[in-house]
């Protein structure tokens, strides 16, 4: 576990003396630098072992100074004016693989091709009948109706599912990636097994989607070779017992600590922090009611400093405030969560339904900034084939 200091924005105004709402842990005596930040006359209170206060920069700055050591009182200071920083700011940039993904200037459109026989919504459509015909055409499509990326999976991660082997998985994936990226498309493999994804990336996809929550440090080994773009997605235990661990004290602060946790180890294995988007896991080890907080803060995850991916396509929680059954009616849902998304800055946006995605996406970029243009999120800078391709 990382040892610095983790600043959480809740709200922020601008300058050293602006009032913000933030939430600070990881801190090795809370007490002292409680008391030290109530002199200042910040709004405080302590739960377990966050403090969350309304305050300005500067206050906490210097109680940090007064109450600290000098090494952690400086980390939380950096920290503090990097997270403002970018909660403010726009998203950053993605690097990958000699691509650049700007999400900033408005989200990515991440277009999802299950190429299995039981995924939740769309299980068989692209498997087996046809492969890879069916799938290539279907990627296609989805690049017509405005997909910035391709995510192509070749083994279903529902509640409850079981793995399926690696050389399945390959022959489903594979021939799928070389055909899509031979024609330009931007790929992102999504796999939990390291073979699979340098397979991938040896057949020109760029990024690795990690569904496993970074769990296999063999994986990480090999998007840090290849210098591929890295999903690093929330979630605890495997697919098949994940919704048997959906228990938090805290589902925000719980999720934002596992990605400072997160950046800092991939960091330390060799992926630069410009190469990962981070995505909550909607879905994933939670219950609807975690899901919807998560959306509900969606913002606050911008304090991290990367682009926020949202996944919520069809997933089951929409069933419940829709008061339908089954992924075919969730699309409603599905494109509420993409204008929150849209509106809360996250960078990119997984989704089935590309062409009305898109649609929704444009009109609340419109709201949240006032701009009515789409400009292009890519653009090459090298091959798309990863190193030793």
């Amino acid at each position: 576990m990382s040892a610095a200091p983790i600043v959480r924005v809740e709200e922020a105004g601008l300058g050293g003396e602006a009032h913000v709402r933030l939430v600070v842990s990881r801190i090795s005596d809370l007490r002292r630098l409680r008391a030290a930040w109530a002199s200042s006359g910040a709004a405080l209170e302590r739960v377990g072992d966050r403090l969350h206060a309304t305050t300005t920069v500067d206050a906490l700055a210097r109680a940090a100074g007064r109450s600290l050591g000098a090494e952690e009182a400086a980390a939380l200071e950096r920290t503090l004016r990097e997270a403002i920083a970018a909660w403010t700011g726009p998203a950053p940039p993605l690097r990958c693989a000699g691509v650049r993904l700007e999400t900033g200037l408005r989200p990515l459109v991440i277009g999802i091709m299950n190429i299995t026989p039981d995924s939740f919504s769309d299980g068989g459509a692209l498997y087996p009948d046809s492969h890879p015909r069916a799938a290539i055409a279907h990627g296609l499509r989805l690049l017509d109706e405005g997909a910035d990326v391709l995510d192509i999976g070749g083994e279903s991660t529902r509640p409850g599912s079981r793995p399926v082997g690696e050389d399945e998985e390959l022959r489903r994936v594979i021939p799928v990636v070389e055909a899509l990226a031979d024609v330009g498309a931007i790929c992102s493999i999504d796999t939990r097994k390291p073979g699979v994804a340098h397979a991938a990336l040896q057949a020109g996809a760029v990024i690795v989607n990690d569904v496993s929550g970074a769990a296999d440090e063999r994986l990480l080994d090999v998007v840090a070779a290849a210098g591929a773009g890295y999903v690093l997605m929330h979630t605890r235990g495997t697919p098949e017992q994940m919704q048997r661990l959906a228990s938090y004290a805290d589902v925000v602060a719980e999720v934002y600590e596992f990605f400072a946790d997160g950046l800092a180890r991939c960091a330390e294995v060799g992926i630069p922090t410009e190469g990962i988007l981070i995505d909550p896991g909607l879905g994933f080890a939670k219950t609807g009611a975690h899901n919807l907080a998560l959306l509900r803060s969606l913002r606050q995850f911008r304090s991290l400093g990367r682009p926020v991916l949202v996944g919520a396509s069809r997933k089951s929680f929409l069933g419940a405030p829709l008061g339908c059954g089954g992924p075919e009616d969730r699309l409603e849902g599905s494109l509420a969560c993409v204008a929150a998304a849209v509106i809360a800055g996250s960078g990119a946006i997984r989704v089935h339904d590309v062409a009305a995605t898109v649609r929704v996406a444009r009109v609340a970029r419109a709201i949240a900034t006032g701009r009515m243009d789409w400009p292009e999120a890519h653009a090459r800078v090298g091959s798309n084939r990863a190193a030793g391709g």
